[in-house]
């Protein structure tokens, strides 16, 4: 059956009347440079440790949902196969981090390979799924996230199961390295807040996330 976009797909949405105009606009930017600014300065704004990890979790769903926006907001394609290929990279890094160490390079290789199997994934299943209408589109991508979340269950020698993944990071990023030491040997403080992995760990996630 031959691909019909009209009938596929929805206008493509341009947002809100209110984000249209020139005020809405900067109320808008100006939400955005806040957010922005409160995630570069959350480990001196929320030195806690719970606290760091919430603005780390909400970085890395920044990048989900700015992909999900793409997909949906801009081509007007509803999937639900999007977390799919998401998982597809974190799988990747943690297999890696776990059958070759705690290395900068494991993630590197991880992660592309992460990323090479999403873009074959998603190749086949465009193929497949492009070539349906209406619903049926968004059936066939539900479908294949639901295959994926079985293997991810069954596969347990390689994904972990239901249990998980348990692998090392890098001695960078742990809380007990210091980025900074003074003249005692403790690790230098910004604004009161120890310079030590964890942070590194999050300016890791957030640079990550910016790019």
């Amino acid at each position: 059956m031959a691909h019909d976009s009209s009938a596929l797909t929805s206008k493509p949405l341009r947002g809100s009347a209110f984000s249209a105009t020139w005020p809405g606009r900067l109320v808008v930017y100006g939400a955005v440079a806040l957010i922005g600014l409160a995630l570069a300065l959350a480990p001196f704004l929320f030195p806690d440790v719970r606290s760091q990890e919430v603005a780390a979790r909400i970085c890395v769903f920044i990048v989900l949902v700015a992909s999900y926006d793409l997909l949906i907001g801009y081509t007007g394609i509803v999937s639900f196969a999007h977390t799919m290929f998401f998982g597809l990279g974190a799988y990747g890094t943690a297999i890696a981090l776990k059958t070759m160490g705690p290395g900068f390079e494991a993630i590197l290789l991880g992660g592309g390979l992460g990323v090479a199997a999403a873009l074959v994934l998603a190749l086949l299943i465009g193929l497949l799924s492009l070539r349906v209408k209406a619903i049926f589109f968004a059936m066939v991508t539900l479908s294949a996230a639901s295959v994926m979340m079985v293997l991810a269950s069954q596969l347990s020698d390689f994904t972990g199961g239901e249990d998980g993944i348990t692998y090392s990071i890098p001695r960078l990023f742990s809380p007990a390295f210091e980025l900074l030491s003074d003249a005692e040997g403790k690790a230098v403080r910004l604004f009161g807040v120890p310079l030590n992995g964890k942070i590194a760990l999050y300016y890791f996630v957030f640079i990550s996330a910016l790019v």
